[in-house]
């Protein structure tokens, strides 16, 4: 092969690859984006794992949205009932630890656990399963 034609076999393949692989996809912001023909994502809830644990251990649980739309539990009933709200990653949980706005609050992963008046055996028994996936 003749170093001319080397570019434009390479521009070919090149061409050839970058097709590989495309789908049609939503745009963002669609709704109902994970009904959509051709989207396999589904919402990831971090509610989910952590409420069929601490159900197995015996909690009525209180799923709800805490400010700012975050995915929250109450475990038990009442004001003093201990809580766990979520936070997008583990470092903005983090952060608003450090900044002083998630103040009595113990960080697990991306979650802020709030004891408020639980027993220590409930506490050590709602962190197991907040725990649970959390890694380093």
């Amino acid at each position: 092969m003749s170093l001319a034609k080397l570019p434009a076999a390479g521009g070919l393949v090149a061409l050839v690859l970058s097709g590989c692989g495309i789908a049609a996809k939503p745009l963002a912001g669609t709704a109902h984006i994970t009904r959509s023909k051709g989207n396999h994502a589904q919402v990831d809830d971090p509610r989910t794992k952590h409420a069929r644990c601490l159900r197995q251990h015996g909690f009525a649980l209180e799923l709800y949205r805490a400010s700012g739309g975050r995915p929250a539990i109450r475990v038990g009933s009442g004001s003093g009932a201990p809580t766990v709200v979520f936070e997008p990653t583990p470092g903005d949980a983090q952060g608003l630890q450090i900044v002083g706005q998630a103040q009595g609050a113990e960080v697990i992963g991306s979650a802020l656990v709030y004891p408020n008046s639980g027993s220590d055996a409930e506490l050590q028994t709602v962190e197991n399963c907040v725990a649970i996936g959390v890694t380093g």
